[in-house]
């Protein structure tokens, strides 16, 4: 009603009105109001407003205030990179909070945010982004009482104001990320006392900086239904992650755990973190040279998915895992730097990817019995114990950058009675790749040859002796074969190929 009687008023007692608001410029008013009969406001909603754009600004200001029907604000996101007034900065929150804002962010490249008093009584929003923002203060009644996601990247606090002195705010949150802030615990404070995150299920933190005493610890404490935990630090500096949980500390209820580049007080630490997670089920470790850790001991007997990626510089001390996960279904693993590789058997295991550099362990493969899909890199020509059968081994993926890959696809072929399908292709760069060692074919034919294999594809064919008998023995021997596509960068390899004898005479060959 209010807005139906502005209105209906003349404009020039329109623009009167406005310019007792924030933001007037009052061509740019005269303008827009002079023209909403002939182009209605379209509100859209989702809108960015930046600063150095008047005209959008006030359209935004203007159109909410005299459209007849705001729709819903589904996001609003303030681009500001100029010094604006408390009041101007509530306004625009006030009038994004009248149109029922649901997502909200603040881009202030440095400035200072006077948190709006008008968020308190909003019941809409639900999720919150600040980036390059200063907190002076929190105010003792500012509340989210709706907010579900809180995003902080590079905020900056002051005057004994802290993350916890945000957070507590937030009753109700679900999701937390911290990134490139600082997280600071005072002495005195309790956190479970004033501080309880009793309803949040992810929390992200990266390059985060935290100072106090196990401040870290007292944060995971006050999480007592955390689902997912990331943890990413990429500087060597940061304060080291000594971990001192009690039984009833939040790890207790995470599932997902991500540890990418985290400095740990020790290797038993690692340890002492895992052995505190009784629900985890994936864990992601992702190494680079600024982490300390020597050896991770894996030791999870809920885990079903596990990915490694150490890509950490190989230095002086042997670094190393060992894995002791019965229930794992899905591993993942690239470590191109570790001396030491341990692994427990592993029954449920279905599906791997290993690419390893790591030539002292044997039951690499071995510890996969059950294994049905495969990718594999290894220096090794047999990475599992003589005898070992694969009897549910049915898609196959060999990297051919080791000189020896040839011969593992001869023993695998002999081991793995009903593979259906084989991809050679290079993992590596041109610089890893070595050159093929002798085929040495198998003296009876395989019979996953015999009865099984359907599919064969090979990347970057080289056409070399070597590999012209590997690929003549294939299409020799597979009498089920459907499909066999070669890829290369010179085309005189097709004609060789198109040449070589097929037992199967439903065999189609493809070139890419």
């Amino acid at each position: 009603m209010v807005k139906q009687r502005l209105n209906e008023l003349p404009d020039e007692l329109i623009v009167t009105i406005l310019s007792m608001l924030p933001t007037f410029k009052e061509s740019v008013a005269t303008r827009l109001i002079s023209k909403r009969y002939e182009d209605p406001w379209k509100l859209a909603p989702d809108v960015t407003l930046e600063d150095d754009d008047e005209e959008s600004v006030m359209t935004f200001l203007y159109g909410s205030l005299l459209s007849k029907d705001s729709p819903i604000l589904d996001k609003l996101h303030l681009k500001l990179t100029k010094n604006h007034s408390a009041s101007a900065i509530d306004f625009w929150v006030q009038t994004a909070v009248n149109r029922n804002v649901r997502k909200l962010r603040f881009d202030l490249f440095g400035g200072t945010l006077e948190l709006p008093n008008c968020l308190s009584t909003c019941t809409t929003l639900k999720s919150l982004i600040l980036r390059e923002v200063s907190i002076k203060v929190v105010p003792d009644r500012f509340s989210l009482p709706s907010l579900k996601s809180l995003h902080l990247f590079s905020v900056n606090f002051s005057n004994y104001q802290s993350v916890p002195s945000l957070l507590k705010t937030c009753p109700h949150l679900e999701y937390l990320v911290i990134n490139q802030t600082s997280y600071v615990t005072y002495d005195g404070e309790s956190a479970p006392l004033w501080f309880y995150l009793s309803s949040l299920k992810s929390l992200h933190l990266c390059s985060v900086i935290f100072s106090g005493s196990h401040s870290l610890t007292r944060l995971l404490r006050s999480c007592r239904v955390l689902k997912s935990l990331v943890i990413n630090q990429t500087k060597c500096d940061y304060e080291m992650f000594e971990v001192v949980f009690p039984p009833w500390s939040g790890l207790s209820t995470i599932k997902t755990l991500h540890l990418s580049s985290v400095n740990f007080s020790s290797d038993e630490s690692v340890e002492k973190l895992l052995e505190s997670c009784k629900a985890l089920e994936d864990l992601v470790i992702t190494r680079t040279k600024d982490d300390n850790v020597s050896l991770f001991n894996i030791t999870v007997p809920t885990l079903k998915s596990l990915s490694i990626n150490n890509v950490k510089v190989k230095g002086d001390d042997a670094t190393g895992f060992v894995i002791n996960a019965p229930a794992l279904e899905r591993l993942n693993i690239k470590d191109t730097v570790s001396d030491y590789l341990m692994f427990y058997h592993m029954p449920e295991v279905t599906t791997a990817s290993i690419e390893v550099v790591c030539d002292q362990s044997e039951n690499l493969v071995g510890s996969l019995t059950f294994i049905q899909h495969l990718s594999l890199c290894s220096p090794i020509s047999t990475p599992y114990i003589s005898g070992a059968v694969f009897f549910f081994l049915e898609h196959l993926e060999l990297c051919t950058c080791s000189a020896i890959w040839a011969n593992l696809l001869g023993s695998i072929l002999n081991d793995a009675p009903r593979l259906q399908s084989i991809k050679l292709m290079s993992k590596c760069s041109g610089r890893f790749k070595r050159p093929m060692e002798l085929w040495t074919t198998p003296t009876v034919v395989p019979e996953c040859l015999l009865k099984h294999l359907e599919m064969f594809e090979w990347r970057e064919y080289d056409g070399t002796e070597q590999e012209r008998k590997v690929a003549a023995y294939i299409l020799g021997n597979a009498t089920c074969l459907k499909m066999a596509t070669f890829s290369t960068s010179c085309r005189d390899k097709y004609t060789v190929l198109q040449k070589m004898s097929r037992v199967s005479e439903i065999c189609r060959l493809e070139f890419e």
